[in-house]
């Protein structure tokens, strides 16, 4: 195991390993699992399709890389070229102690250090993109696979943070939208169980209450709540001038 550090310069990223540590607390209870499910359902029809006989995937934004190692783990005998890149060296840190063989690299979206049409498919998930490096690295078929919170993503925390969940992320799936050709789009919800010894972490990691004192949410209104929503949006699109593919 290890990682590439190819940062130029030292980056100013403000993530912490605490916030990575804790994202990795809450995926090992399986928070994002039937997320991943969907995904691997996403690459595998597409490397099927395509006629690929090795699909190589770049998780773009990978943290500390629990999505890009559960993708692995659910591929079975598809042969695989992974590559999770992020600019916090404190989550791939996290992310190269995985077993699977990931490729894993600290580097700027800005500046991918990958050459043209590299990729098969290209996973942004629930992170900032930079759309001209992805047509950039992604073959001329590729798939860009973005995934997004939706309206009711954790609002038991919105509620209890904001007194209120008015949350939408209409903004980036239209941007998205203008940039690639959208050939599906998926729904994902579902309750996750939250007990005593999981809130905790789950209030490091989500943005919601960071700059805030998560000691003091976790003693007034935490306690009441058993479960959180994980409402997701995943968004499939393609490069304009890409060969029609039916991914779901």
């Amino acid at each position: 195991t290890g990682y590439l550090n190819l940062l130029a310069a030292r980056s100013n990223f403000v993530y912490s390993k605490e916030l990575f540590e804790a994202r990795h607390t809450v995926c090992s209870r399986g928070f994002f699992d039937p997320l991943i499910d969907a995904l691997c359902d996403i690459v595998e029809k597409h490397a099927a399709q395509s006629g690929a006989e090795r699909v190589a995937v770049l998780d773009a934004g990978c943290g500390e890389g629990y999505h890009l190692s559960g993708l692995s783990r659910r591929m079975g005998e598809r042969k695989t070229s992974l590559f999770g890149i992020d600019i916090a060296k404190e989550g791939i840190k996290i992310a190269s102690k995985s077993e699977e063989e990931i490729i894993w690299i600290v580097s700027d979206l800005a500046k991918l250090p990958f050459q043209k049409n590299s990729f098969d498919v290209i996973l942004n998930i629930l992170s900032p993109a930079n759309y001209f490096e992805f047509e950039r690295v992604l073959k001329r078929d590729g798939l860009t696979v973005k995934v997004i919170p939706g309206k009711h993503y954790l609002e038991e925390l919105r509620k209890l943070i904001f007194k209120e969940n008015t949350y939408s992320s209409d903004r980036v799936a239209d941007y998205f939208s203008n940039k690639l050709e959208v050939i599906a789009k998926q729904d994902i919800g579902y309750q996750f169980e939250a007990d005593e010894t999981v809130l905790p972490a789950l209030l490091k990691m989500t943005p919601l209450t960071w700059g805030g004192n998560t000691g003091e949410l976790a003693a007034c209104g935490m306690r009441d709540i058993d479960s959180v929503t994980v409402d997701l949006t995943i968004l499939i699109g393609r490069k304009n001038g890409g060969e029609p593919q039916v991914t779901t």
